[in-house]
């Protein structure tokens, strides 16, 4: 994990997101997503214990960890793919724990996948329609994305006629994101989406978050273990450790956190 050390080192006044939130600046505070005190046991073995976080409307939100820690576990609790032994999950003040995915889905979760989950023999456009259609009628008063919309925010319309599965590994990622977005969700969450992405690539994907952000309103949750993307795209980061947070703030204060470089590093930062 050398990217914490030298995130670490950085110069004091670096902070994180290049930008912010039109509505994070004017300080709203309405909350999209409230998790409390989520806990899952498999085998008498806690892998999610007692998380709580909040994601905003219009805010990106990092979580972080070794692996593990539980991250996607806790990801698979809050869209319904499991269902918690105790705690709550509320999007926009309705709970939506121990529903199935159907449910949190028609509910505004929307989200990816570590592995993808395309229809590979469908054209990129025609992955999106199935998701825009399977959800016309669940939405809630939710706004209708235009696909035109979604293909050019996530820089994929000049390949829109292609077959999903012939496109390269960073460009299959992006497709599951705007797939994700036909849903019209109120959250977004996005497991690993920089993964298999080069530099240039991950730089290109911080754009896109943030620009889901400020177009569609909706708030995002990202898990990833490329550091310098989570710290480059999010306002605010969670920490997981042995299934638990064990820090939560800005990234700046995250990078420097001694219980973050021991988590990762295996030692405690220098004073």
């Amino acid at each position: 994990m050398n990217a914490l050390a030298d995130l670490a080192e950085r110069p004091t006044d670096w902070a994180g997101p290049a930008s912010v939130s039109s509505k994070a600046e004017a300080g709203d505070e309405s909350e999209a997503i409230v998790i409390e005190g989520l806990s899952k046991k498999f085998g008498g073995v806690y892998a999610v214990q007692n998380v709580s976080l909040h994601c905003r409307v219009g805010e990106v939100v990092g979580l972080i960890g070794p692996n593990g820690a539980g991250k996607t576990t806790l990801m698979n609790l809050i869209s319904g793919v499991l269902t918690p032994d105790s705690g709550t999950v509320h999007l926009s003040g309705k709970q939506l724990s121990g529903g199935s995915p159907e449910s949190c889905a028609r509910g505004g979760i929307a989200r990816t996948f570590q592995n993808i989950r395309l229809f590979k023999r469908l054209t990129v456009r025609q992955n999106i329609e199935v998701a825009q259609v399977t959800s016309k009628n669940n939405r809630d008063g939710r706004k209708v994305h235009d696909i035109d919309e979604i293909l050019s925010l996530l820089d994929l319309h000049s390949m829109a006629e292609l077959k999903a599965g012939t496109l390269p590994y960073g460009h299959q990622r992006r497709v599951e994101i705007a797939r994700a977005l036909a849903l019209s969700p109120h959250v977004v969450l996005l497991d690993e989406p920089a993964a298999g992405m080069n530099e240039q690539e991950s730089k290109v994907l911080i754009g896109s978050v943030q620009a889901i952000r400020d177009r569609f309103g909706c708030g995002v949750i990202v898990i990833d273990h490329d550091l310098r993307f989570i710290m480059e795209v999010s306002e605010r980061i969670y920490v997981m450790h042995l299934g638990e947070v064990i820090v939560s703030g800005l990234p700046h204060d995250v990078r420097h956190d001694e219980r973050v470089i021991e988590v990762y590093l295996g030692r405690k930062a220098s004073k």
